[in-house]
């Protein structure tokens, strides 16, 4: 051949999977100015000027959502657009105005929300109102601004009170957060009346938790009360999660019953278990895979509700700027607004610094993979299988060999532990093909993989090669003509021979030249062959399956 067959393996090489958050700037410009400085026109994400950011959402299309002082923006193929409110000075165009575009008016608007048809669902604070905005079809058609729960303006702002019932005849104080159910009913912190309502598709409004214009910290269904709630975020399919702004605590809710319990809480900042840890100024709330996260002042906190622990995710609760970094090496200097993406990340509003900043989130559930340093072996010869599966470290891991050609596997354990060992070394007695399975568990979920690479020869399994030089098809085969391609290359008096697993000799031909052969493979039964191929510059061997 003129291609040297001798062609060097390739070998996998591992890195280790890292544990950490990364917070890095997303959009906005620093703002130390904010009453002269504001975008008014559409602008690029780092170029884009906010004032007090607060809530954050994404609509069915990915686009994402941002409450600003008295003005919802847009961000979208990397633009900040004015997408509702008026334009100008952020402070002085507050207003209670229905309308498209920059006809609509609002008055500190926090939080918000998007519905699976697209439409956003604002929380109007100071106009007590939750405001409705037609979904974004593209820039240049408008999106309109209606009153959906609350309101009632009058004197040119909304009214507060306290009253459930039907869409605009109900009164809100107030509210501050809001998120949405499966089947579309929305809940909303309603912090001057120290209360949880529930907002149904058609805007009917009642009280879920606590009782209106009645603050106080207790748990229970009809006698809990709260002091000021503040975010709210769905916990799974039967419970909301607040952050219960002036008890200092995160209280869970029952959606079904009303039952409120306190998760954890207090007035301080310590991490610990739930009943040592102590938060100073929760708001903004979020869950990923069961963690509970809270924006509490200058850093971001997670709840394992599970272990019973709260730990600082991100930042620092004793130190305060504008620092990218990872963990709490970042720096903030005071987070409101927090939102999970449904993705890997959490997206943070930072009312100081007036941007919006991004925090990469670990995926915690665990993926499961491993490695195998060697995959053709001889009987004897060792082979090592090591977990790199992603997600946190596993807490119970099982590995499983198999024997797939029907004989007993055989296999010699020599290192580690089958059912705990993140890498074992073994070596098999048999020849045959082997299955493995690895299964991981932790904390947040359960996999397994199987991988069938394993190959067990008496055959020169050493020269095996993973080269492209030289193309086997099809492979695996159906047991009837089996073509070997050089390529650009070309036999010269090489010697072809197919074998078995055990290394019997079933044909050896000799090529004398060409760069395409036809190998008969017609009666075959089911199993790993290997085809070997030698000249004067040395020998490769390849594996054959045949199904």
């Amino acid at each position: 051949m003129k291609r040297n067959l001798l062609v060097a393996a390739s070998f996998a090489f591992l890195s280790s999977i890292a544990f950490s958050q990364t917070v890095t700037s997303f959009a906005g410009k620093v703002n130390p100015d904010p009453l002269n400085n504001y975008s008014n026109t559409t602008a690029n994400l780092a170029d884009a000027y906010f004032n007090l950011p607060e809530g954050i959402t994404w609509d069915k299309s990915g686009n994402m959502y941002v409450t600003g002082n008295n003005k919802i923006r847009l961000i979208t193929n990397g633009k900040v657009y004015n997408r509702s409110g008026k334009t100008g000075d952020p402070t002085f165009t507050l207003g209670y105005a229905n309308g498209t575009g920059n006809a609509a008016a609002y008055y500190q608007p926090t939080s918000i929300v998007c519905a699976s048809n697209g439409d956003a669902y604002i929380v109007d604070a100071g106009n007590h109102a939750i405001r409705k905005l037609t979904a974004y079809v593209n820039a240049g058609n408008g999106q309109i601004a209606s009153t959906f729960a609350g309101g009632n303006p009058s004197g040119g702002f909304g009214q507060a009170g306290y009253k459930d019932g039907p869409a605009t005849s109900a009164r809100f104080n107030e509210p501050k957060g809001i998120t949405m159910d499966g089947s579309g009913n929305m809940y909303v912190t309603d912090f001057g009346n120290h209360c949880i309502r529930k907002v149904s598709p058609t805007g009917q409004v009642l009280t879920l938790a606590g009782k209106g214009e009645d603050y106080g910290n207790v748990d229970g269904t009809t006698a809990a009360r709260f002091d000021s709630p503040y975010g709210i975020a769905m916990l799974d399919g039967s419970h909301v999660v607040v952050t219960d702004f002036r008890n200092t605590s995160i209280r869970k809710i029952n959606i079904n019953s009303g039952e409120v319990t306190t998760i954890c809480g207090g007035l301080g900042y310590k991490d610990g278990s739930l009943s040592e840890a102590r938060f100073r100024s929760p708001r903004g709330i979020a869950v990923v895979n069961g963690l509970i996260y809270v924006a509490d002042g200058t850093c971001i906190r997670v709840i394992d509700e599970k272990n019973k622990t709260v730990s600082t995710f991100a930042g620092s609760g004793s130190a305060s700027g504008n620092t990218n970094g990872t963990g709490t090496d970042a720096r903030f200097g005071a987070v409101f607004g927090l939102s999970y993406d449904g993705g890997s990340n959490l997206y943070v509003t930072d009312v100081v610094s007036h941007i919006v900043k991004k925090v990469s989130i670990d995926d915690l559930a665990p993926k499961a993979d491993f490695s195998i340093t060697k995959e053709n072996i001889a009987i004897n010869e060792e082979t090592t299988l090591t977990d790199i599966s992603s997600g946190k470290e596993a807490t119970i891991r099982k590995w499983t060999v198999e024997n797939t050609s029907g004989s007993s596997s055989n296999v010699v354990l020599v290192q580690g532990d089958y059912n705990s060992s993140k890498s074992i070394t073994i070596k098999f007695n048999a020849t045959g093909s082997y299955r493995v399975t690895l299964e991981v568990t932790n904390e947040f979920g359960n996999d397994q993989v199987t991988k069938t690479n394993i190959t067990v020869s008496t055959v020169g399994v050493a020269d095996i090669q993973k080269s492209n030089a030289i193309s086997i098809y099809p492979n695996p085969s159906n047991g009837e003509t089996v073509n070997i391609d050089l390529g650009d290359a070309s036999f010269e008096n090489t010697s072809v021979q197919l074998r078995t697993i055990n290394g019997s000799i079933l044909s050896n031909e000799t090529v004398l030249s060409g760069n395409h052969y036809h190998l008969n493979t017609a009666g075959l039964t089911s199993g790993v062959y290997f085809i070997t191929l030698q000249d004067k510059t040395g020998v490769i061997s390849k594996k054959l399956v045949v199904q």
